[in-house]
């Protein structure tokens, strides 16, 4: 027992600053306390430090994900994403731009990327195993390469739940943000694995696009939302990666939306085209005069007289030739619960894409394989092309060769 009264009150003022930290941290929703923010970010970094089950639970993922493609089923998705681990390091880079550390940064990125790779070879191994399957139908996988807003908003939702979590209790993990991290970076990156083996356009280098954006606006979202929580860098490196980032946003917004659109057509306004002139060459002609001379002659002198000619110029001239009426048709299926029909890059050849029915296609041309009518087409849509059966495909008013 300590009689000084002066520790006493000392240890006694020490113990109701914990406590009123502890009663902000499960109460409050932001952290005023300059000496509370550091603390929770030290241990929010050692938390988000990615471990042996991280990359155990990638594999499976990725093992899952195979069997998710091969059988095209969206419940066999949902259960990849349920298997894949908590995306500690995603959050992580979510934090790096305040905690400041270079090394938890890397070592973020670095975890991340392995785990990707994990789904990257398993999209590649269902690809080689896609090429044993009579007539394989791949509609869902499609889905996970493309960019859709749902998608978006689901990401969003997901990275602030986990940093909110993160922040509000340390040792807590949200399943629904996981689930939601690992369905909208995971499957994409898969998707594109399965698209340089299994020869299905529009899945690489597509899917990974998709994750690179969506992984940057993570870190760009979660900055922000941090911004908002009143926690800041607190290193020269952690504003120096937020300046990297804001820039990188606003770059990505310029180039891939209108703004950037208008500014290159003002840029091609701007610039002048050189315009072909006709101008008028003078040509001299000698004309003879005849001179009295003494003794009766006559001497004859030429003498210049100038006249304006033009020099003809080949003028192009634009021949009409008449083109056939386009003859249309829609993808058609006799069985209800088909969602999308298979087309080829030729006749019985390799696996093209998925066409939802209903597409509407322009009929090219036709070619008898065997018994079967094969039909080149083209998507009006897109202006991809292909081959398909005759017999997926409805016309309205069929041609007298159909």
């Amino acid at each position: 027992m300590n009689d000084n009264p002066d520790d006493f009150s000392k240890w006694e003022s020490t113990s109701q600053i914990d406590e009123s930290r502890r009663r902000r941290r499960k109460h409050g929703f932001t952290l005023p306390s300059k000496g509370d923010r550091a603390a929770l970010m030290s241990e929010v970094a050692g938390r988000l430090v990615a471990s042996a089950d991280f990359y155990i639970f990638s594999l499976l993922c990725a093992g899952v994900m195979v069997i998710a493609i091969l059988s095209d089923a969206p419940a066999i998705y949902i259960l990849a994403a349920l298997l894949a681990p908590f995306l500690a390091p995603v959050v992580g880079l979510g934090f790096a731009t305040v905690i400041g550390s270079p090394r938890f940064f890397i070592q973020s990125l670095g975890s991340f990327l392995i785990g990707g790779v994990f789904m990257f070879i398993g999209g590649l191994v269902a690809g080689w195993i896609s090429k044993l399957l009579p007539n394989p139908s791949f509609v869902q996988l499609q889905y996970h390469a493309k960019f859709t807003l749902p998608d978006f908003l689901l990401l969003t939702i997901g990275i602030l739940l986990a940093i909110y979590i993160t922040v509000k209790a340390p040792k807590s993990r949200s399943l629904v943000a996981s689930v939601a991290l690992a369905y909208e970076l995971y499957l994409p990156i898969g998707a594109a694995g399965f698209g340089l083996t299994g020869g299905v356009d529009g899945l690489f280098p597509q899917g990974l696009e998709l994750a690179g954006l969506y992984l940057v606006w993570m870190i760009f979202i979660g900055t922000i939302f941090l911004a908002i929580l009143k926690i800041k860098p607190y290193t020269i490196f952690g504003y120096f990666l937020t300046a990297i980032i804001l820039g990188g946003a606003a770059y990505v917004l310029i180039a891939n939306t209108g703004i950037g659109s208008a500014l290159r057509q003002q840029l091609n306004a701007a610039t002048p085209t050189p315009t072909a002139t006709i101008t008028p060459s003078l040509q001299f002609t000698a004309t003879s005069t005849q001179t009295p001379q003494p003794g009766g002659l006559f001497s004859t002198t030429a003498a210049p007289s100038p006249t304006g000619t033009l020099i003809p110029t080949d003028i192009p001239t634009e021949t009409i030739t008449p083109k056939p009426t386009p003859f249309y048709g829609r993808i058609y299926s006799s069985t209800p619960e088909t969602t999308g029909v298979n087309i080829r890059k030729a006749p019985n050849g390799d696996f093209l894409q998925i066409l939802a029915v209903d597409t509407l296609v322009e009929i090219l041309g036709t070619e008898v394989v065997g018994n079967t009518t094969w039909v080149h087409i083209r998507v009006v849509e897109t202006g991809l092309e292909g081959w398909i059966y005759q017999g997926l495909l409805l016309t309205a008013t069929p041609r007298p060769d159909w």
